[in-house]
């Protein structure tokens, strides 16, 4: 072979095998020929042919240089395909995993598609700030350009995975299927910036219709990470406390939403509230520095770190800490047993829940649970910051478990246990044997403990430190093999109150020689999941060894062996292996949990040798499922036909889905899509409400939907199946009124008898036929009422003929008419009641607007309509409510009030409500009477019609007078002189005050009073005068002047007060007369005909013309200068006019003269005449006199006439003569004009109209009235020829203008407006004599066809038409009456008639005109296939070879004639269809083409599947059938049974009857049928275990129940336990066995004595020792070492001890053992204690008991000081000479063996 062939070659027999899989296995691919470069062809990956660890290349084939592979195992098209249009052929992929390699074939098929996506890739350009849920925007709909296939869906080609969007499959507004894509979250700075996904569309036979691509671009959106705030958290603190809130950091984010903080690491000291940036302590903290990070985290996932670091240095805390405001503490002992603690008291939901911490969980429902042990060595507080929601908002709340400490005894922490040792034979004393190492607190403390040798076995072999807990040797020597033992305890230093903790005892078992290696645990139990690799490390099971006791030599390694024990002997592992040397076990064989032949534990067996000693222990492992199988379900397609009224809850089918996973991963929960139907726990499908069969119309209808099934892995996996449910069609239901039941219309008013109103539509769902009528209240039902009819067949209803426009204006609008519709029962088979449904039609009378607003009361307003004078801002009053009416109905009569201004007006002081009239002041004018009594009015009325009529009504607004102006004098102050001799009642002077307001509270009186500001001696000054009335401002002299010289002049003040309401308003003026000696005369006013009371003169006359000369001379005839003063008023208005008049001084033939002259323009609208008065003065004497002159201003013709608006309008119908409007409307004008002329009452201020002739034509069709200025029409119109007129009217006084440049008199122009009536006098007309439509026969009811239009020259008319067939009969289809739509009204059907002649009617209520309609029904295919049986049925051997072989023959019809309905496909779907059956495409022959198996747990009993008829050459309608082919059993599959059957005994069981004690059941699994003698079984013990020569077991044949058949001993070796093999043998033909082991271990009962090694145990104790101190130790034994009750107690037999008692204590292999303690005080020199003691311990392990003997030697310690003996006092001579006996001292010791000495004190 040459070295260049093809690795295709190369792997070519490996391939072929291969090959036929994949092609059993994997449908071809379909590739559209048209695709461009780069083009997904098939994603491996996605579709789980490849997995993720498999590098691919593309193998050379012919085809090869088409495609390429890409690195995520995608396969695209590498250049154009056209080449291979219609061409089917493999691709070979090499997919290698080291050390594995295979070779995946995929079949390609490339096809010239015509079904395509409306574009070959969607491009989306989206925000990097998209929300969650939103959907994107391609700017095209994805959709297939053909839209002509029923079931469309849509699914992701490539994962979609790592970008977030989700694919949604909905129905447009046309119900086509469409594809929407939404966001499932927002983007984050991980995601890509662009992601391409490829997208697939499928039929609802899953074929492949089209491929599109999918692409995504994000638009960055610049928002910045959250900024910090302030930029550092470096605080140098005091000590501080747990919980102790530090500073608070803040970030901002423009990218809008919450802020969240975290800390990181998370172990770290200090936390941070997630809301509000509060770092706060964790634990308390004394000193030290710390560094951790806040991370702060928007909405859109941008992070910013800030670094924090703290410094705590010793000094006192800050007293302004800010403590976290708001924490719940809960106290908890360490020992507190797992589970709830506490549960929160809060109505607030806690959210994020639940909480999950490292020792507790927060429930959502505010439960507090333990879910770890409590350790206060550890840990002394856990804390988390719970958020709570409550109605105010989100709150955080501290949670501190504060852990109590509670006092724990110390434990050894050494290990492995048992505790073991070696000593060498022949060490010096003191040689280190064993470390203890114990803690206080269970081994969670400190070492501050004690160690104490309680003692030895034989005693004194080795002593403890009580310090260090080293163990050494006490003797030289030691016995070789002997096993010595050490009992020790450790106690706690540190003592509560007088409590001594004590651990448990730890027994060291020392051997004099060499030890095995001993393993770290006594049995070792691991689970391991099915899914890790092979040379997976299971466990490390290495083992500890010993020194060797020769120094001279050293120990050779440890070596390990594994070994199986599943049968009751060792035998190497075939799963399992052990690295010799590590002793790490390790995986050898893949597992798998779900497959039966796989055992699910495994017993083995370690060994581990050292030096030719070997130690053993157990090993179980467990392998434990993991979800690694989805549920599949029994059939891929379930199927079943009901009737549509079938009630809800009712079973209809029921699926099944098997899971070959366990426990929980096998737990399945069914679900469906579709919301009609709901699934239980069983896989039972029941309808959840009515089912509807008529939703295609074809009197049946097939839901059809997914069920999945789920299984309780996490990760969970699903399988699918697809549901067809046909409903059947019954007469169950009422017709249905579309689309409302509640109709609406409209009649003309002047519509005539036979006018259609509107067209009533009824569909029956069960497709009847229906007929219409109307239901009178009695419950009768006619077709006829007074006004209107209705065709039964139609719906449709029309005005009764010879109904007139008076009979519908007599009742009032609208008619309520009641609508029956009632079905025949014609939809199905059998007899049924028919049904009935009602709609309520209202038909009101449509009003024609030919009636204008009018205001009948508009004359009155002016009388009644006032206001106050003043502001109003707030809550105006209503001045009048003014009220129009319109006499027309509906919109026309409704009307809207509005304000009229002219253009040219910029003062508004009103405004008006536009419903209901209410006029009220404007609150941005000031009314004020002074300025304008009156205001003008003008409210516009204009009605709601289509073409809106206007009524005006004008009127004026009295300004009612308020008080607020104050009397006015004339003068500022008045003087004047009087004489001292002057005459009692003398008039001295007369003030004169004006009040602007309204005469009512302009009344002005006036009274005296003394100046203030006078000095004293003016206070008496009023009491030489007095008003002459209150009325009158004359003063006048009622006292003599006093004579004294001093007195020159009085001087006090008049008040002028007005009577005003509701409060009076006064001035004040100063008046002064000077006291003459001698009398004064006032001046004389002189005659002159030029000085008139009374003048009069025209408005407008020219400025500075003279009005009066006058003169005056002295009253003394002295001849005295004479000086004037002029003051004027207008009396009518109460103000003072000086500004319009001036005075000037004339001399004149030597006399001086005052004239008056006119300084502004006279009005006479403003003022009809002023008062003048001239004040003449004497120089010398200042004595004053007045004269008062009246002013009459004469009206000129200078007031031009004005329009009350500056647009007038009017309507006035068409086609009316002048005489039939008057008699009609009763001598209304069309609309009436106003000027109003401002000039005073005469010729100058009548007004008078006319028509101009601008528009010679309107000029003559119209007339008005000269003097009141009504409009009437001079002619008759036509409205179609002008529908409008503009008319000029000219107002005029009728006097010559006083105006400047105007000759004749004053006038004005004003437009009218003259709006032609519409009248129905036109016919409507068609365009065309003859419309065609077309419809497909599967239209639904209520398509509309075509729409016809016929057109009115009235403007308003109001169409209505009417369809009928055009040779009469009932027609399927009906008219929109308003619209002209011609829809489809009943169901169609091609075959019964295809042409319709149709008479289309129109009527505009008095006028009718009529079209012809043709419409063509378009055939469709809507009827399936139908086979000749529902369901086909055969049985058949299984196993059976004689394949391929016919089964069935089965035949489909189809209901529609045309061709194509005629061309029927047959295919197969579900289960085995492909691979075991197929069926001949045309002849519809079910063939079996591989054998058969019936058995589980691959095999099927009865295979279920369907058949499939697809008119149209397989691309039309599908008729389904069910196939069943059932399996007959053959005897294949031997009895099975289950591994690691175990069964227990308990010993000494006695034998009550011969059948003996049972033990287990087991059993064997036969998967043959359960129905024949195959799967019947018997049972018999293949190897038994025998004593004494007699079976130990036997089993019922039957039953497979296993008995003991003797009673047995746990302690003796051979009865133990036992394994035996069982065999099952079946009935079938030939019989086929199987065989299984099964352990049965004898259980121990407590049935023999506990016993001591020794009748005689010696120990010692110093009489020092302590109570409570250990004496020593004894150990019993018991062969009843696993009875659950063999509990050993140790006392002394003697209880009544005075001086020691018994403890049983733990010790550390888990047992007990008794300790001897001292119970009070010893002493060696008490004589009955100095010999020792003998005691006698007893032991019971509730049972039995045992007892032995303690020899105790007390010994002696220097406990006691010496004791002397003498006198204390002796009197002696001082004359005693040296060596003179005194006295006699002796000394004593009361210890053993000490002897006492006196000596001299010096």
């Amino acid at each position: 072979m040459s070295t260049s062939t093809s690795p295709f070659l190369l792997y070519g027999t490996f391939w072929i095998t291969l090959i036929f899989a994949a092609n059993a296995q994997r449908p071809p691919v379909s590739i559209d020929s048209s695709s461009p470069n780069g083009w997904l062809v098939s994603d491996l990956l996605h579709t789980d042919v490849v997995t993720p660890f498999e590098l691919l290349t593309l193998q050379p084939s012919p085809e090869s240089s088409y495609f390429t592979i890409n690195n995520k195992s995608q396969i695209l098209v590498n250049k154009p395909l056209s080449e291979l249009i219609n061409k089917r052929f493999p691709l070979y992929f090499l997919a290698s995993r080291a050390p594995f390699k295979r070779v995946v074939v995929v079949n390609v098929n490339v096809v010239e598609r015509f079904t395509k996506f409306t574009k070959t890739d969607y491009l989306a350009e989206i925000k990097s700030n998209i929300k969650r849920d939103e959907e994107i925007d391609f700017g095209e709909v994805i959709q297939l350009a053909d839209l002509s296939r029923n079931e469309i869906r849509y699914v992701a080609a490539t994962p979609i995975a790592e970008f977030p969007i989700k694919i949604v499959n909905i129905r447009d507004e046309r119900h086509r299927h469409i594809a929407k894509v939404y966001m499932t979250r927002q983007i984050r700075k991980s995601d890509p910036n662009e992601f391409t996904f490829f997208l697939n569309a499928f039929n609802g036979k899953e074929e492949l219709l089209a491929t599109t691509r999918v692409r995504f671009k994000v638009l960055p959106v610049l928002s910045r990470a959250p900024e910090f705030e302030p930029k550092n958290c470096d605080l140098v603190l005091p000590r501080i406390t747990a919980h102790t809130s530090l500073t608070r950091v803040t970030a901002s984010s423009n990218a809008g939403g919450v802020v969240i903080f975290r800390v990181e690491p998370e172990s770290s000291h200090f936390d941070v509230s997630p809301l509000h940036g509060d770092i706060f302590s964790k634990i308390s903290l004394i000193s030290g520095n710390y560094t951790f990070n806040v991370v702060a985290n928007d909405r859109e996932g941008q992070e910013t770190k800030l670094s924090c670091k703290i410094s705590i240095v010793v000094e006192k805390l800050k007293r302004n800490a800010r403590q976290l405001s708001q924490q719940l503490t809960i106290r908890v002992p360490e020992d507190h047993q797992i589970g709830y603690l506490d549960k929160m008291k809060t109505t607030e939901k806690l959210l994020n829940s639940p909480i999950v911490k490292d020792s507790f969980t927060v429930w959502s429902d505010g439960k507090i649970e333990l879910t770890k042990p409590l350790n206060y060595e550890k840990q002394q507080e856990h804390s988390t910051v719970l958020v709570l929601q409550g109605h105010r908002g989100a709150r955080e709340i501290l949670l501190r478990l504060i852990v109590d400490n509670v006092d724990e005894p110390p434990a050894f922490v050494n290990g492995p246990k048992p505790y073991l040792a070696v000593v060498p034979l022949d060490r010096p004393i003191g040689f280190h044997v064993y470390k203890f190492d114990a803690r206080d607190e269970l081994g969670d403390g400190d070492s501050d403990v004690e160690y104490t040798l309680i003692n030895t076995e034989p005693p004194g072999m080795f002593t403890v430190d009580s310090t260090s807990g080293v163990v050494r040797t006490a003797v030289k020597k030691y016995k070789e093999k002997h096993v010595y033992k050490a009992f020790i305890q450790a106690r706690d230093k540190t003592t509560i109150g007088n409590v001594t903790q004590l651990s448990e005892v730890a027994v060291l078992e020392i051997l004099a020689g060499d030890r095995p290696p001993q393993f770290a645990k006594q049995k070792y139990l691991v689970s391991l999941s099915e899914d890790n690799l092979i040379d997976y490390s299971v466990v490390d099971v290495r083992a500890h060894g010993f020194r060797s006791i020769d120094e001279r030599r050293s120990k050779g390694p440890i070596t390990y062996k594994l070994y199986s024990t599943a049968n009751g002997d060792r035998e190497e592992s075939s799963w399992f292996g052990i690295d010799a040397n590590s002793g790490i076990v390790h995986l050898r064989k893949s597992l798998d949990y779900d497959d039966p032949g796989h055992p699910k534990t495994h017993q083995l067996i370690v060994i581990a040798q050292e030096d030719g000693k070997e130690a053993i222990v157990p090993l179980e492992i467990n392998i434990a499922d993991i979800n690694d199988n989805s549920p599949i379900f029994s059939r891929p397609l379930y199927t079943a036909q009901v009737k549509e009224d079938i009630p809800a809850g009712t079973l209809v089918l029921k699926v099944h889905a098997d899971d070959k996973d366990s426990g929980v991963n096998a737990k399945i929960r069914y679900r469906l899509e579709d919301g009609n139907f709901t699934i239980n726990e069983h896989g039972e499908i029941s309808p959840k409400r009515r089912l509807d069969a008529d939703q295609n119309k074809e009197r049946f209808f097939i839901y059809k939907f997914n069920v999945s099934a789920e299984d309780g892995g996490n990760p969970s996996r699903r399988g699918t199946a697809m549901i067809h449910i046909r409903t059947e069609n019954t007469n169950d239901e009422a017709p249905v009124f579309l689309p409302t039941a509640q109709y609406t219309a409209w009649v003309a008013e002047d519509a005539q008898g036979g006018t259609p109103v509107v067209q009533i539509q009824a569909r029956d769902p069960d497709r009847d036929q229906v007929e219409y009528a109307f239901l009178l209240d009695d419950g009768s039902e006619v077709v006829e009422t007074r006004l209107f009819n209705i065709d039964k067949d139609t719906g449709l209803i029309k005005l009764r003929p010879g109904v007139e426009a008076e009979d519908l204006l007599r009742d009032h609008s609208p008619y309520n008419l009641t609508v029956l519709a009632r079905d025949d029962g014609s939809c199905c088979e059998g007899k049924s009641s028919t049904h009935t449904a009602t709609a309520t039609v209202l038909i009101g009378i449509e009003d024609v607007n030919n009636n204008k607003p009018e205001f009948r009361d508009c004359d009155r307003y002016s009388k009644i309509a006032k206001i106050k004078e003043g502001v109003y801002k707030k809550n105006p009053p209503t001045i009048i409510k003014v009220e129009a009416v319109d006499e027309d109905s509906s919109s026309n009569g409704q009307i809207v009030y509005s304000l009229y201004y002219a253009q040219s007006e910029s003062r508004k002081p009103f405004i008006i409500d536009k419903q209901t009239g209410e006029l009220k002041p404007s609150p941005h004018v000031i009314f004020d009477r002074e300025t304008r009594p009156r205001e003008e009015v003008t409210v516009k009325a204009t009605d709601r019609g289509e073409r809106p009529l206007i009524g005006f009504c004008q009127f004026t607004v009295e300004v009612v007078d308020v008080n607020d102006n104050a009397p006015q004098f004339d003068r500022a102050s008045y003087e004047t002189s009087v004489s001292r001799s002057e005459t009692i009642g003398t008039s001295v002077v007369t003030v004169f005050a004006f009040d602007q307001d309204a005469p009512h509270n302009a009344r002005i009186t006036y009274q005296l009073a003394p100046d203030p500001s006078a000095g004293a001696e003016f206070s008496k000054d009023i009491s030489y005068f007095e008003l002459l009335n209150g009325n009158s401002g004359e003063i006048t002299l009622i006292n003599p002047i006093p004579k004294d010289l001093h007195k020159e002049r009085f001087q006090f003040n008049v008040i002028a007060t007005d009577k005003g309401v509701p409060e009076a308003q006064n001035s004040t003026v100063q008046v002064t007369i000077k006291i003459h000696e001698k009398a004064q005369h006032a001046p004389r006013w002189q005659s002159s005909p030029d000085c008139r009371d009374v003048v009069t003169i025209v408005e407008n006359t020219e400025l500075n013309k003279v009005l009066l000369r006058c003169h005056a001379v002295a009253g003394d005839g002295s001849g005295s200068s004479i000086v004037y003063k002029l003051t004027a008023t207008d009396p009518l208005r109460g103000v003072k006019a000086d500004a319009k008049f001036r005075q000037f001084s004339r001399i004149d033939d030597g006399r001086e003269w005052v004239e008056v002259a006119i300084m502004e323009t006279l009005d006479y609208e403003q003022a009809h005449n002023y008062t003048l008065t001239l004040t003449a003065t004497d120089v010398n004497s200042q004595v004053s006199t007045s004269r008062s002159f009246t002013v009459l201003v004469d009206d000129a013709n200078d007031g031009v006439p004005q329009f009350t608006v500056d647009l007038f309008t009017g309507t006035v119908d068409e086609e009316l003569t002048p005489a039939e409007y008057l008699e009609k409307f009763k001598n209304r004008p069309i609309t009436t004009l106003k000027a109003v002329d401002s000039d005073s009452n005469g010729p100058q201020n009548e007004v008078h109209y006319r028509i101009l002739d601008v528009d010679p034509i309107a000029s003559r069709l119209f007339r008005i009235d000269e003097v009141t200025g009504e409009i009437f029409p001079n002619s008759k119109f036509d409205r179609e020829q002008k529908d409008m007129y503009i008319l000029t009217i000219e107002a005029r006084d009728n006097a010559p203008s006083s105006l400047p440049g105007v000759h004749g008199p004053n006038k004005d122009n004003v437009k009218v407006q003259i709006v032609i009536g519409d009248v129905n006098d036109n016919a409507p007309t068609f365009d065309e004599p003859k419309y065609t439509g077309r419809v497909t026969e599967s239209a639904e009811p209520g398509h509309e066809i075509i729409t016809v239009k016929a057109h009115d020259l009235d403007k308003h008319s109001n169409l209505r038409y009417d369809l009928t067939g055009a040779f009469g009969g009932r027609i399927p289809f009906g008219v929109r009456t308003d619209s002209g739509a011609i829809f489809v009204k009943e169901p169609l059907d091609y075959e019964k008639e295809s042409v319709y002649q149709l008479r289309l009617q129109v009527s505009d209520g008095r006028h009718n005109t009529s079209t012809d309609v043709h419409i063509y029904v378009d055939d469709v295919n809507d009827n399936p296939p139908v086979f000749e049986f529902p369901t086909y049925t055969t049985t058949i051997l299984e196993q059976d070879k004689n394949v391929p072989k016919v089964l069935f023959r089965v035949n489909a019809t189809d209901a529609d004639k045309d061709e194509k309905s005629r061309r029927i496909i047959y295919r197969l779907e579900g289960q085995g269809a492909g691979e075991f059956f197929r069926i001949g495409r045309e002849t519809g022959e079910i063939e079996l083409i591989k054998e058969l198996d019936r058995d589980p747990p691959l095999g099927v009993a009865t295979w279920k599947f369907i058949v499939q008829a697809v008119d149209d050459d397989g691309r039309g309608l599908i008729g389904y059938a069910d196939v069943q082919v059932k399996l007959k059993d053959i005897n294949d599959n031997a009895p099975v049974f289950p591994e690691n059957l175990y069964g227990t005994i308990e010993e000494n069981r006695d034998l009550y009857s011969r059948d003996g004690v049972y033990i287990m059941d087991v059993r064997a699994q036969d998967f043959d049928d359960p129905a024949t003698d195959n799967a019947r079984l018997e049972y018999s013990i293949f190897v038994n275990k025998e004593l004494d020569g007699e079976p130990v077991f036997r089993i019922d044949s039957t039953t497979g129940k296993i008995f003991a058949m003797r009673k047995l001993d746990r302690e003796l070796p051979s009865e133990k336990q036992f394994v035996i093999k069982v065999r099952a043998t079946d009935k079938g033909t030939p019989p086929l066995e199987g065989f299984g082991n099964v352990t049965i271990r004898v259980l121990d009962k407590n049935d023999n004595a506990p016993y001591f090694e020794r009748a005689l145990y010696r120990g010692q104790i110093a009489e020092t020792a302590r109570v409570g101190e250990a004496v020593m130790s004894v150990l019993a034994f018991d062969p009843d070492d696993e009875a659950i009750d063999n509990v050993f107690t140790y006392t002394l037999s003697d209880d009544s001890n005075r001086y020691f008692y018994m403890t049983t204590d733990g010790d550390s292999s888990g047992g007990s053992v008794g300790v001897l303690r001292v119970k009070q005080p010893l002493d060696y020199e008490d004589a009955t204690q100095r010999g020792g003691y003998q005691l006698e311990v007893k032991v019971s392990d509730g049972i039995h008991e045992a007892r032995t003997r303690l020899e105790i030697e007390l010994l002696d310690r220097n406990d006691h000081a010496p004791v002397i003996d003498g006198p204390t006092e002796k009197t002696i001579k001082e004359d005693a000479k040296r060596g003179h006996f005194i006295a006699k001292y002796t000394a004593s010791d009361r210890d053993d063996k000490d002897t006492a000495r006196t000596t001299n004190c010096p």
